[in-house]
């Protein structure tokens, strides 16, 4: 009975986290060039101006 109730809650937690994911993973701002797009706060994607829509893609970083 425990076991049910632990899956239940994980598969809501990971359902949850899925849907945030997929409404805040792609930005729908309209754009022109790369500067026009919000500034990502995270190290390893930015936002990029792509058929002029703000899409987060991942920042090929080069460590020296």
């Amino acid at each position: 009975m425990v076991q049910i109730l632990k899956f239940v809650c994980v598969r809501i937690l990971f359902i949850s986290l899925f849907l945030i994911a997929t409404k805040f993973g792609v930005a729908s701002d309209e754009c022109q060039i790369d500067a026009d797009c919000p500034k990502s706060g995270n190290l390893f994607y930015i936002y990029k101006c792509i058929n002029h829509k703000c899409e987060l893609v991942a920042a090929h970083l080069r460590f020296y």
